[in-house]
């Protein structure tokens, strides 16, 4: 029966990646013939969505196999070392993508986020470095506040240190629960660290990719975003996490033993402050790039060391995506959405719509791209911050339900063994939780 599930994952891989290559192929020739905007931005969306969904499941098939599997296939090594193909694929398409526009004489009309990227690499290599520290604080907060606390919070922590978080979090747990439990700790532990994510934007991609967009056209600051997006952010993670304490013994065996004042921590914290004041400022920019490259020279793997990297690569590249997509989704939406719809209705509808491509898609993407939607729109000039919020919600929430769906996941897959068939199966199981971010939408409306 694994093996059937195994055989099936790598199938599925490898659907997913020639398909992902047909459809490049496609894209390249509708591009010399001239295809309209439209027809390039679905195929651009789709590229997208089959390479990195088909790749990111390649990683996990190899990801999975145990020591006997690679000392059996020494020849497919490398597979072992090198994770985040999903995210690679992203890459990739970007570029391909990019050198579209560019010989197109288009490349101009794409905004790069140069210093969102750098801030995002930054902070993940710093946080990295710092995992080990950070430990010992979730021991001694869960002496005061017990396991769900130390959870909770440790969730909440992935505004400042973001897919770090998944890492520290699954170390600190892992010795204390049964494989039995370990598909519901996994589901419900990417649900609290992906809406745990949208306190701050810098670490959080969906906001992130979009951040600077919502400064210029809405003047949004960081009270901003945390009276709409963050205050849901923390009373979901503290309610999708409050059964982890029945999931988990209550003594903790983590042996780490590692003080939590250390340079690193220091580190940390001086990368996320700098941020938070001034992330595009030239200054910032090169010692978060300063910090990456520490990050590559300090890490123990391939994913402490570059993850960082790829990751803030991959955020200009999902913007060149969106760029391409645009057109195709704001027709797309002009058709399904009814132009007239009340806008709560239609707040509701962004959110379901952002959270189910999210599940598909890395929740970036489809946050970048409903954005861009909603600025299209006549009534973002009088409720914009209702429906982006809305947006905002719907991707922060919707990343959990599969595993390529956010990056954290990965992670808290690996780390914990759960395969992705059984991580479905169990986060389905909670996805009725979507009432109270939906709830949240609500009364965001009638109370702004």
């Amino acid at each position: 029966m694994e093996k059937t599930k195994k055989t099936n994952l790598l199938i599925s891989a490898l659907i997913q990646s020639w398909l992902g290559m047909g459809i490049m192929i496609t894209f390249i020739i509708e591009s010399v013939l001239g295809a309209s905007s439209i027809v390039l931005g679905a195929l651009a969306v789709l590229m997208a969505v089959l390479f990195m969904n088909g790749f990111a499941k390649t990683d996990l098939f190899f990801t999975e196999q145990g020591p006997a599997w690679w000392r059996e296939n020494k020849s497919l090594k490398i597979f072992h070392h090198i994770h985040d193909e999903g995210e690679l694929a992203g890459i990739w398409v970007g570029l391909v993508l990019f050198l579209y526009l560019y010989f197109s004489g288009h490349s101009n009309s794409v905004h790069l986020p140069y210093a969102a990227a750098l801030a995002l690499a930054g902070i993940m290599a710093s946080a990295n470095i710092a995992t080990k520290n950070i430990i010992p604080l979730l021991n001694n907060i869960e002496k005061v506040v017990g396991v769900w606390g130390s959870v909770w919070i440790g969730s909440m922590m992935s505004s400042l240190t973001g897919a770090a978080s998944s890492v520290f979090i699954c170390r600190y747990l892992l010795s204390r629960v049964e494989d039995k439990n370990k598909p519901e700790v996994a589901t419900r532990l990417a649900a609290g660290i992906g809406m745990g994510n949208g306190i701050l934007p810098f670490v959080a991609p969906p906001i992130l990719i979009v951040w600077a967009l919502l400064q210029d056209k809405l003047n949004w600051t960081l009270a901003d975003l945390f009276l709409m997006v963050g205050i849901p952010s923390i009373i979901y993670s503290g309610f999708i996490t409050f059964k982890i304490k029945k999931l988990v013994n209550n003594i903790s065996t983590s042996k780490i033993k590692e003080p939590f004042v250390s340079i690193w921590v220091v580190l940390l914290l001086v990368v996320i402050v700098g941020n938070i004041i001034t992330y595009e400022s030239s200054f910032m920019m090169i010692i978060n790039a300063l910090v990456a490259i520490l990050g590559v020279a300090k890490g123990a793997d391939f994913t402490e060391k570059w993850q960082p990297v790829i990751l803030g690569v991959l955020l200009i590249s999902l913007e060149i995506i969106g760029h391409m997509a645009d057109p195709f989704i704001t027709w797309l939406v002009n058709i399904a959405i009814p132009t007239d719809m009340p806008v709560l209705a239609l707040g509701i509808v962004l959110f379901i719509a952002t959270a189910v491509v999210s599940h598909f898609a890395d929740n970036a993407l489809a946050s970048r791209i409903f954005v861009a939607v909603i600025f299209s729109m006549p009534v973002a000039v009088t409720n914009g911050s209702f429906l982006i919020a809305s947006v905002l919600i719907g991707a922060l929430f919707g990343g959990f339900l599969l595993i390529p769906g956010n990056i954290p996941n990965f992670p808290i897959a690996r780390i914990l063994s759960v395969d992705s068939g059984v991580w479905f199966k169990s986060a389905i199981k909670i996805y009725w939780t979507a009432i109270l971010p939906i709830a949240w939408i609500v009364g965001l409306y009638y109370i702004f």
